[in-house]
């Protein structure tokens, strides 16, 4: 009798753990993608509003609908935080729309770069491209932040593979990439370094995960 219960018990314990497994793996919905980009934003808009020694944020991204999720929770996460804060935030479509978006976002201190959401990447990299063209043209001093999808990708490291023109800016601007440890539960914000040949990132401060974030990312 004894042996049959066991037997029962884990005969359940099995099943409610693969049970378990196959929800912890169900494929995000769109509305949970957009949770992430929404958390993640305010995740990394605190993390400015404690670290920007000048209060100026620019925010440039697709005009996609999960990159505008996390550019409205960076910029409405920052503004709430930092009272002295201004943002200037810009979505583009295509390249005509680059110029004017960057000579609107020039005067700001650090210009957040979020190039992903449903684009494709090299949908994303013409734009970024274009977008780093002309920060390089105008020499703009500011910190250059890139999202982590953005430099997970490879987009501007791959960029300036092939542009010298946006390499040698590289070797001189003020970079920043967000990564992140999900086993720390943890967003970095790193300094990039660029000598013509390698990067070096340095971390420059971190911002914890929830865990219900943590979860959803891992769903990924």
């Amino acid at each position: 009798m004894k042996k049959a219960l066991l037997t029962v018990a884990l005969s359940a314990l099995a099943f409610s753990s693969a049970a378990f497994a196959q929800e912890a793996k169900k494929p995000l919905t769109f509305s949970e993608i957009q949770t992430i980009r929404i958390m993640a934003g305010g995740v990394v808009g605190n993390a400015l509003a404690k670290t920007m020694e000048r209060p100026h944020l620019g925010i440039l991204a697709n005009r996609s609908v999960i990159c505008n999720d996390l550019a409205g929770g960076i910029g409405g996460t920052l503004t709430v935080n930092k009272a002295d804060s201004e943002l200037t935030f810009e979505s583009v479509k295509d390249k005509a729309e680059i110029a004017p978006a960057i000579a609107r976002l020039l005067p700001s201190d650090g210009l957040y770069m979020a190039f992903g959401g449903e684009w494709k990447k090299e949908e994303n990299m013409a734009l970024l491209e274009a977008a780093l063209e002309q920060l390089a043209e105008h020499n703009y001093k500011g910190s250059v932040i890139f999202h982590v999808t953005t430099w997970a990708q490879k987009q501007p490291q791959e960029i300036a593979a092939r542009n010298p023109k946006i390499a040698k800016y590289f070797e001189t601007a003020t970079l920043r990439a967000v990564t992140l440890d999900l086993n720390k539960k943890e967003a970095i914000i790193n300094k990039v370094t660029f000598d013509g040949k390698a990067y070096k990132l340095n971390v420059a401060a971190t911002a914890p995960l929830r865990d219900d974030l943590v979860e959803l990312f891992k769903r990924q």
